[in-house]
């Protein structure tokens, strides 16, 4: 892959538009069908994912953003068979995920997000007895996973990706059942999970990487019940979840500042033993947004941490139904619902009712077209989603121009249009004999389309866009900053 466009955003100073974000197509992996685009996850300004083009079967790809740039990483498991990627996360200046590779079941790899410097890491039976690991996370220097053996079951363990830098952190659940860690999330320097326990169940549980600095921070539902904590995510100097306390309550909106006895609910949504069961928890204008089941269906919901602080975004009930997926990016929450309730498309909101709108693509006659929705990713400048549009296409990765910040000190890191700055006219080295010139203001506005034969910008007043070349059959050809 030549094109390297890095996605970083040097200043958050661009907000989005309401009336001209349309979805882009970014390639037709798959000829014959839906490529299953999925995993999707921005790591080291690049977007790494997991498809199947129907050749090699479900493996690694990444994206710059371009649909030339976006290409199958590596064939890890030759043949239709595929590895099956999941888990892709940023350590040490490079991208780890697990692969199958058909022979010796999952194992961790890393990438420079090039074919050639794709390589395996570390193979779960070269560490003592380990015989499967997943859910990882990067914790200061060290990676963070659910470990298993046929002894202790699925356990808390770490790596440096090494062999002799792979440890067990310790045996939360002693026996051949293990713990079953997950959810890690870090906060305040430490990081939290939940776990299972004798006598507990599953609970809140912390560590600092070390045997001794791992323990639980509170026992929800009190007894052998389980409070099970699930979505955990940092707000307003607070970590979220959703917990579950039992027949009290239920699955409700919870808090913690890391202690005991400040480990507590927000918010009984539902009065009585029902619950709310908050999902989908994000981080947005210093504030947790979930989403919440009522009597009236599941609903956009936020809270600062406190009881009084926790409400509903009002919206008229026809509008949309079952909010999920939610991705903050660039000042909004990017998010897919149900019109109707059987067509699941794309919205975004800025926190008001005004500002909750449906993002569609013209000329789109799917029914659905984001079901079954998965992961909806900020990137840069980019929303990166899996969507079928178009049924003679199936359902494929969609992009979603929607700029974060232009600053200068970005321009020196991308090439292609000449010169930049500019005063009068573009040029660009390798001229598609067809295509389009499009920039973009700074708050994602259309400023000027023109023929890429001809690009004249003279007429533009002075400043920074984003400018994006596309061939006349839609493929985008280059993404790159530039300033008048």
């Amino acid at each position: 892959m030549t094109k390297r466009f890095r996605f970083a955003s040097i200043f958050s100073m661009a907000a989005l538009f309401a009336n001209a974000q349309v979805p882009t197509l970014l390639r037709d992996i798959n000829a014959n069908g839906a490529s299953g685009a999925t995993e999707i996850t921005c790591a080291n300004g690049l977007v790494y994912f997991r498809a199947n083009d129907d050749i090699h079967g479900a493996e690694p790809w990444v994206s710059d953003g371009t649909t030339e740039g976006t290409v199958l990483l590596k064939d890890i498991n030759p043949g239709d068979g595929g590895s099956v990627p999941f888990t892709f996360l940023e350590f040490n200046d490079r991208v780890y995920f697990a692969a199958n590779n058909g022979v010796d079941g999952y194992q961790l790899w890393s990438t420079d997000g090039t074919e050639a410097g794709t390589q395996f890491e570390l193979g779960v039976q070269d560490v003592q007895d380990l015989v499967y690991s997943s859910r990882f996370t990067v914790y200061n220097d060290m990676v963070v996973f659910m470990g298993e053996t046929d002894a202790m079951g699925t356990e808390l363990w770490r790596t440096d990706g090494t062999v002799a830098g792979t440890s067990l952190i310790k045996e939360i659940n002693p026996g051949e059942f293990g713990s079953s860690p997950r959810g890690f999330t870090e906060y305040d320097g430490l990081l939290y999970f939940s776990a299972s326990s004798p006598d507990l169940d599953e609970e809140l549980w912390v560590t600092d990487g070390t045997n001794a600095g791992t323990h639980l921070v509170k026992d929800i539902d009190e007894g052998t019940g389980s409070g099970a904590p699930r979505d955990l995510v940092v707000a307003n100097g607070l970590l979220f979840f959703n917990g579950d306390d039992g027949y009290a309550h239920d699955a409700e909106l919870w808090a913690t500042d890391g202690t005991t006895a400040g480990t507590y609910m927000v918010k009984d949504i539902v009065p009585g033993g029902n619950g709310s069961v908050p999902q989908n928890l994000v981080a947005f204008n210093n504030e947790v947004w979930f989403t919440a089941f009522t009597g009236s269906g599941s609903h956009l919901w936020h809270s600062d941490g406190t009881e009084a602080g926790t409400v509903m975004l009002e919206l008229p009930p026809e509008l949309f139904g079952t909010p999920d997926h939610l991705a903050v990016h660039g000042g909004y929450i990017y998010f897919s619902a149900f019109i109707g309730g059987s067509d699941e498309q794309l919205w975004k909101t800025d926190g008001t009712a005004s500002g909750t709108v449906h993002i569609a693509l013209p000329g789109s006659t799917v029914n659905g077209a984001l079901y079954p929705a998965n992961e909806i990713t900020g990137c840069g400048d980019f929303i990166f989603f899996a969507a079928n549009y178009d049924s003679a296409i199936g359902g494929e990765p969609y992009t979603l121009l929607s700029p974060v910040g232009i600053g200068e000190e970005a321009i020196a890191n991308n090439s292609g249009l000449y010169p930049n700055p500019a005063t009068d006219r573009l040029y660009l080295k390798d001229l598609p004999s067809k295509g389009t010139l499009r920039l973009y203001a700074a708050d994602g506005s259309l400023a000027l389309e023109r023929s890429v034969r001809d690009m004249d910008i003279s007429t533009l007043p002075s400043g920074l866009y984003l400018a994006r070349i596309t061939a006349a059959n839609g493929t985008v050809l280059h993404v790159q900053r530039v300033v008048k």
